[in-house]
């Protein structure tokens, strides 16, 4: 379990725990930012920084209570509690802790009198580098990011579960319950406590506790500063270097050199991944690493206390002086030994295309776009879009872009309406770099500069209305209606009122005052004539009439009605076959014919698959109010490879399916119905690659094949493959094909 949650109706996606969160804990879905458990540590960095209180961490208060004075309770101290309850001499403070129900008091110094004898007889005989586990924060950084640094972390208890241990011989059949100022000692005792510790509070839950009984109201909390004095070492163990200062006081163990004091979440990471690389390349000098997640444990998260890091530091120097050595007595040797487990779980890292991609959603085009404002929590903009590649970020979380959306529609269609502008704004209207996609706009500019009529031919789905859309944005029409009819739609009576319009009692059951056709309505614009080749030759012959004469009579109507309207066809059959076989009028078909448009079918122009693909994900995504997706390279590569018998419509609708289908931020090639993910297996090799990639290359795609195969079923899928699940399922993280 998560000793850390998010309270989502006090969550107000400002992502400070975004970026405060040294190990990329934080995921964030419909605004709310929650803690991925698998990666969270436990630091408290979130719950330090969140400015909401929208991160709560586990409450053993309610347990804590229920023992306190029906059962003997050990309260085992951590050794920074005078830089938190500064206002009360120690004793003081004892006899409060034995107010509130606490038989006994052990402080922790008692863990550290114990461990530093297995740490020096370590450090003794193993001449590698020793990393501190001392700080539970730390030891799960290494578990969960740098799993190579596992060998060098010191194999023994930390002093809160070495205490634990002593205290459960001294004080049998009484509960123990760890006060400290860390959150982490929540989760050490989930994962290594069980049995020794019963409860852990931070010394904030303490003084809430302190503050319901009534005790320390009267207490004056100022301060005093004193001089420095050392007369125990133990307690100096919240300062950062306590614990190298404790092991080796006379500097018999390692040189000064040698050691290593690293605090701070900031200085911490940096440190391990300097670390990992110096390992790697075989330069790397300390013999022991004294690091701390906190600036010293007297800068815990839950530390509670006014006083500046110094003057915490003060209080404890104050009180080594003051603190005569622990008498452990006769005690029986405690097993002290301790494992570390390989937690790390690696994200999927996307291409520099992917990355572009997810920028490019949030319009940033080139360096000088992504001039990060820091508002999504991330450092950069590239370190934003990897995030939302690994599902951890949503890809709408920028502000800049969301500033850019809220614009006044007012403004947006001034903008729109610039002419300098048209032709930029426009040419989204024809998506796609291939050759033919190119001429397509070069012919549509030249079709804008004059009133001809203009014959759009072309498979069903190609785009040819999107076509006549685009030709007619570039015209000096384009303020004027785009009025487009489909001529197969309404039955032959019907599709010529819907032309021409209709008079007043022209037929049973018109509408009084009669009604305008498509020819009026679209008075200085443009109408298209979709599937025209499926017009009667009754009807053919009066739309000839109007476009030899320019003008036209409502039905039932004697009034002459000039028409002032381009006029575009598109169809999907031969024309010229038509004619032949005495289906299409002659003189019409050449009437039409005047600029003559072919638009290939998408399978002989693949180039534009891939930015057409993206171009529906975007737009549905925001028309549609849709989490927005990006497409893996893979997937895409399976987008191409299938021939699209429906063209750019079949294409669109697939999007939209995929975009209402699948949850994730990314769709994989797994994500695709069969009839595309199926490409993957004749996909071709075409460059000679390393025989380990090309190995890797070919059980992802084994892999793949599998889980299309069993719809996903993963132990369905391990079992065709014929390897454990385990092993599967590695490989899975390992491919980047599972969270």
């Amino acid at each position: 379990m998560s000793v850390v949650s998010t309270i989502e109706d006090k969550c107000k996606a400002c992502y400070s725990c975004v970026r405060n969160c040294p190990v990329k804990a934080i995921k964030v879905e419909s605004g709310q930012s929650r803690v991925v458990e698998e990666r969270c540590i436990s630091c408290g960095n979130c719950v330090r920084v969140c400015p909401q209180n929208a991160k709560q961490i586990v409450s053993y208060v309610a347990e804590t209570e229920k023992f306190l004075g029906r059962e003997k309770v050990v309260a085992l101290l951590a050794p920074s509690f005078p830089a938190s309850f500064y206002y009360l001499k120690p004793n003081e403070f004892f006899e409060s802790l034995n107010e509130l129900g606490f038989t006994d008091v052990l402080e922790v110094t008692h863990g550290i009198e114990l461990t530093i004898p297995a740490y020096q007889e370590f450090l003794t005989t193993n001449p590698k580098m020793a990393i501190s586990s001392f700080c539970p924060a730390i030891v799960g950084m290494i578990e969960r990011q740098f799993p190579s640094l596992l060998p060098y972390l010191v194999p023994v208890d930390s002093a809160v579960l070495a205490a634990a241990k002593y205290a459960s011989w001294k004080y049998p059949q009484s509960k123990i319950v760890f006060i400290g100022p860390c959150i982490a000692k929540k989760q050490e005792m989930i994962d290594f406590g069980t049995g020794f510790l019963d409860s852990v509070l931070t010394f904030k839950e303490l003084k809430r506790m302190f503050d319901s009984r009534g005790l320390h109201d009267k207490q004056d909390r100022t301060y005093k500063t004193v001089p420095e004095g050392i007369s125990s070492l133990p307690p100096l163990f919240p300062i950062s270097g306590g614990l190298a200062r404790n092991l080796d006081p006379k500097g018999i163990l390692f040189r000064e050199e040698e050691i290593a004091v690293v605090d701070g979440k900031d200085d911490s990471l940096l440190f391990l991944q300097n670390l990992t690389s110096g390992l790697n390349s075989g330069n790397v000098k300390f013999r022991f690493v004294d690091i701390l997640l906190c600036k010293g444990c007297i800068d815990g998260p839950e530390m509670d206390s006014p006083l500046d890091l110094f003057s915490r530091k003060h209080c404890i120097l104050k009180y080594a002086q003051s603190k005569e050595k622990d008498s452990l007595g006769t005690y029986p040797l405690f097993n002290l030994e301790r494992h570390f487990t390989n937690r790390y779980n690696p994200l999927p890292e996307p291409t520099s295309t992917e990355i572009k991609e997810i920028l490019r959603f949030t319009n940033k085009f080139t360096p000088e776009d992504e001039l990060n404002c820091g508002s999504c929590g991330y450092n950069t903009c590239q370190e934003k879009a990897v995030a939302v590649y690994q599902g951890l970020a949503e890809i709408d979380m920028c502000l800049p872009h969301l500033l850019e959306q809220s614009r006044g529609e007012f403004e947006i269609y001034k903008e729109r309406l610039e002419f300098k502008k048209v032709y930029k704004e426009n040419e989204q209207f024809l998506i796609g770099e291939s050759k033919s996609t190119n001429e397509l706009r070069r012919l549509a500019v030249q079709a804008s500069r004059n009133d001809a009529n203009v014959l759009i031919l072309g498979e069903s789905g190609v785009g040819k209305e999107v076509f006549a859309h685009f030709t007619h944005f570039l015209s000096k029409r384009r303020d004027n209606p785009f009025i487009g009819i489909n001529c197969t739609a309404l039955p032959e009576t019907l599709l010529e009122s819907e032309l021409f319009g209709y008079e007043e009692g022209a037929f049973t059951g018109a509408k009084k005052g009669g009604k305008r056709g498509k020819f009026e309505i679209a008075e200085g614009g443009t109408i298209l004539l979709d599937e025209t080749g499926d017009m009667s030759l009754t009807l053919q012959a009066k739309l000839l009439r109007v476009l030899q004469e320019r003008e036209f009579e409502r039905v039932g109507g004697t009034r002459t009605i000039k028409l002032n309207a381009r006029i575009m066809a598109a169809t999907n059959r031969d024309l010229k076959q038509l004619v032949k076989e005495g289906k299409f009028r002659a003189d019409l078909y050449y009437r039409l014919n005047v600029i003559s448009i072919n638009i290939d079918p998408l399978r002989k122009r693949k180039e534009d698959i891939s930015p057409l693909a993206i171009n529906f994900l975007h737009k549905i995504t925001q028309t549609k109010k849709l989490s927005p997706k990006i497409f893996t390279e893979e997937a895409i590569n399976c987008l191409i490879q299938y021939n699209w018998p429906g063209n750019i419509r079949e294409l669109q609708n697939m999007v939209e399916r995929l975009l209402y289908t699948v949850e994730d931020n990314v769709i994989q090639v797994y994500h695709l119905p069969q009839f595309l993910s199926s490409v993957v297996e004749n996909h071709p090799v075409t460059e000679i690659r390393p025989l380990k990639i090309a190995i890797q290359d070919l059980e992802r795609k084994m892999i793949t094949q599998a889980l299309l195969t069993t719809g996903n079923n993963r132990a369905a899928a391990a079992n065709s493959l014929g390897i454990p699940r385990a092993t599967f399922y590695l490989k899975l993280k390992e491919y980047g094909l599972i969270d």
